[in-house]
């Protein structure tokens, strides 16, 4: 087993928490649509970090972020999680893990992007409507009170997993969630650091694991 120590002082650019916060739910929240959807991000330049078999990995992003938009989202971003894409912004891509705690927090300094931060040429909003049979057990709800809530969530508090570094070249990543509901199983899997256990995990059928869940997001970096 590897164990990854993360740096406190990370290389990670954090912008200004996603505004117009209705409400939260466990560290998630939901922010009001103020605009149609486009499917880009603003282009930006930063760092976050990630996991790459045992190891942390500088990760480096030039390029905003892409969502298919025709994959019908409540978002304003356009970005949707529950359905995979139709159309890729390019043909050449590897696919991103992003693991995400439901129904407990993760202290801000063990997370690669903290819940209530953007992390840079992130959407800040994300449609989770369409995983609303699967969230209402855990907020003790139903999934028709629940669906209206998750239509525009800020997008939640998460950590990166790649299975490639591209030699090193940046490239658009396609993106899949992994939902964890264990706090235990979570730090299991972040001491790992590595997308291998998260496989044996959901080899396994751990109760507290589910995913890969696709979604219509692409982010475009380079690993270091």
């Amino acid at each position: 087993m590897s164990t990854v120590t993360r740096p406190r002082n990370r290389r990670l650019k954090l912008l200004a928490p996603a505004a117009a916060i209705a409400f939260a739910i466990s560290g998630l929240g939901m922010a009001q649509a103020t605009s149609t959807a486009t499917g880009h991000g603003e282009m930006e330049f930063g760092k976050t970090v990630g996991f790459y078999q045992g190891s942390a990995i500088d990760v480096t992003y030039t390029k905003g972020f892409f969502c298919d938009t025709t994959v019908k989202s409540g978002a304003y971003t356009g970005c949707e999680a529950g359905q995979s894409w139709n159309h890729a912004p390019s043909k050449q891509h590897d696919p991103l893990y992003i693991t995400v705690p439901l129904g407990f927090s993760v202290p801000m300094q063990n997370m690669d992007c903290p819940a209530g931060l953007k992390c840079v040429d992130h959407p800040a909003t994300i449609d989770l409507s369409r995983l609303a049979a699967a969230l209402a057990p855990i907020f003790k709800t139903t999934p028709a009170a629940l669906a209206p809530a998750l239509r525009d969530f800020v997008t939640p508090g998460h950590d990166h997993f790649v299975t490639d570094l591209n030699g090193g070249a940046p490239e658009w990543w396609d993106v899949h969630v992994i939902g964890v509901t264990s706090r235990a199983v979570y730090d299991q899997i972040h001491l790992h650091g590595d997308f291998a256990y998260i496989q044996s995990l959901l080899a396994a059928k751990d109760p507290n694991v589910v995913g890969p869940i696709p979604t219509n997001l692409f982010l475009y970096f380079k690993t270091l």
